[in-house]
């Protein structure tokens, strides 16, 4: 009885420790009630988007060849994204703040397309992290030139061409959406 009440208390602690997560979903945007971190006022930005991809997968070895099932996901973490109050009705940065999550759905994307076209050996799991490190890698370079670019929101002009352009890229990679 001990060790289930221990279990038990060690399985509510780690639920408890777990992030708000929010996963992407085509025509769902955000709002910044989703932003319920605490902001950082020393910090220089208004708003904070906290946004990744898991992956998980499963693999076997059939007459030699392998098989894998994988399982990508991209999320918006909401207990970590924030927004300084008094941006709070900013409309023009909270579709900035979208964009870099639909950056990372763009790179979910990616990251399956990527895994579609990899023959796998026995190797699998390693194989999987270097394209996931390698999506991650290219991921955290757009994600900051869209900042420079746009200067995070005030640049209305390249603010609008980076728009059209994750659209078209999401686009062209519809087949590998997130269900």
């Amino acid at each position: 009885m001990k060790l289930l009440t221990l279990i038990l208390i060690l399985f509510l602690s780690v639920s408890y420790a777990q992030d708000d997560e929010k996963p992407w979903k085509a025509g769902e945007k955000l709002t910044w009630s989703d932003f319920k971190g605490e902001p950082d006022f020393e910090h220089p930005y208004a708003a904070i988007t906290y946004s990744g991809m898991s992956y998980g997968f499963s693999a076997e070895i059939v007459n030699g060849k392998v098989w894998v099932k994988y399982d990508v996901k991209s999320f918006f973490v909401a207990n970590k994204s924030w927004v300084k109050r008094w941006f709070s009705n900013d409309k023009e940065l909270l579709k900035h703040e979208q964009l870099h999550f639909d950056i990372t759905e763009l790179y979910a994307r990616k990251f399956r397309q990527r895994l579609s076209e990899v023959n796998f050996t026995e190797n699998v799991k390693s194989e999987i992290k270097k394209v996931y490190q390698d999506i991650t890698d290219e991921k955290v370079k757009l994600q900051e030139l869209y900042d420079v670019e746009t200067d995070h929101s005030k640049k209305e002009i390249a603010q609008n061409k980076w728009q059209l352009k994750i659209e078209t890229e999401l686009q062209k990679l519809i087949d590998f959406a997130s269900k």
